[in-house]
């Protein structure tokens, strides 16, 4: 389901970015920005449809490692500034947490949790304010309860459906004119923070009162970070920064081959369209047997694979190619493009040999700066 959605979003929202990187009509940009964000909340409704899957299949795993919950909260708080401004709304936030205080525990999830909430928050509240209160709860010197209370002034919710809106695909509504309440969007949001926060040892209750508001509160249990738990945590986020080069300058990379390996014929032309627009010349092979074959009559500098095409498939063609007797080929980078977002999967595909993956849909940016990470300071190779 991943792939069979995931793939087409990729060709859609990266050939809508690249006209509209290079179209001049105001009347047209608009055009172009209005499918841009269509796509961007149809790959909002498809992560949401799959997060939820995987929880409710007991297949998502929760990350364990160090990080900073007063960072976290006061990010996820700024990157809602623009759209509380926009409305019209302030964004308050009251963090009540040491600064300094690191914890065991899923960074990603807690962030979800209060994306989904803070969102929703502003999503539903015309005028007045949206705040975020955040403590910390000590049990002892080693474990704390994070308590997160977002109130807003928004149309509110009927008492009667108070229940009902952690239920899947379930929206609450009002058909009173002056508090209706939207109902636009999956009915998912709120069972996945729900079922995160449960995940995690916690709970999660809403008050709300019609055309007064609503207050949303979750509590999780955390560990206290020890030193031995923040340096390898330290380590990765450092390696993770430099991993990608951030530069600005335009990426070309004259005389360098890619091998591209795709079954799909608009992410084909969508690659086509990126590789040249680098100056980097390449092969296409529809399946893995003929990619293997390509790569064994010729030399290249990268290989770009999808990892769902046919009789090879992009994780066992890794596999072949790092078998190679030829030692040069064998360290060839090679970079998976999937659709797939299960850790799992992540995890199982790197051990086969892949070097990097770029999850679909990716944005130029993103594809730019892999190429740079593994093709600069690289010589180029020619063919056999």
């Amino acid at each position: 389901m991943s792939h069979e959605i995931r793939s087409p979003l990729t060709s859609i929202m990266g050939f809508t970015e690249q006209l509209e990187s290079n179209e001049y009509d105001e009347e047209k940009k608009k055009y172009l920005n209005a499918i841009r964000s269509s796509s961007d909340h149809l790959l909002h409704t498809v992560n949401d449809v799959l997060d939820f899957s995987k929880l409710d299949a007991g297949k998502l795993m929760l990350e364990h490692a160090a990080f900073n919950i007063h960072n976290t909260i006061e990010e996820v708080i700024y990157s809602f500034s623009v759209n509380a401004d926009k409305k019209g709304i302030q964004l308050n936030s009251n963090l009540q947490i040491e600064k300094e205080i690191r914890v065991m525990g899923d960074e990603f999830r807690l962030r979800q949790i209060l994306f989904n909430l803070t969102g929703n928050a502003i999503k539903f509240t015309s005028k007045g304010s949206v705040t975020i209160t955040a403590s910390a709860l000590w049990k002892n010197e080693t474990e704390m309860i994070l308590k997160v209370e977002i109130l807003d002034s928004g149309v509110g919710i009927p008492h009667d459906q108070l229940d009902l809106i952690f239920e899947e695909f379930a929206q609450a509504t009002n058909n009173k004119i002056d508090g209706r309440r939207s109902i636009r969007g999956t009915g998912l949001g709120l069972p996945i923070c729900k079922m995160l926060v449960e995940m995690q040892g916690g709970n999660i209750n809403v008050q709300s009162e019609i055309n007064k508001g609503s207050l949303f509160t979750f509590e999780i249990p955390y560990t206290v970070a020890t030193e031995n738990d923040i340096k390898p945590a330290a380590q990765k986020s450092a390696a993770k920064s430099t991993a990608v080069p951030s530069s600005a300058e335009p990426a070309f990379f004259f005389g360098k081959r890619a091998l591209v390996v795709e079954d799909n014929d608009m992410n084909i032309m969508l690659l086509s369209l990126l590789l040249k627009k680098y100056f980097i010349e390449f092969d296409v092979a529809k399946d893995g047997e003929a990619g293997l074959e390509l790569f064994n009559s010729k030399n290249y500098d990268i290989v770009l694979t999808d990892i769902n095409v046919p009789k090879l498939t992009g994780d066992q063609l890794a596999a072949a190619i790092r078998r190679s007797e030829d030692s040069v080929k064998a360290n060839l980078p090679i970079i998976a493009l999937t659709a797939s977002i299960v850790a799992d999967d992540l995890d199982s595909y790197l051990r086969t040999g892949i070097d990097d993956i770029m999850i679909k849909p990716f944005k130029e940016a993103d594809f730019s700066a892999m190429l740079r990470k593994y093709l600069d300071n690289k010589i180029g190779a020619s063919i056999a």
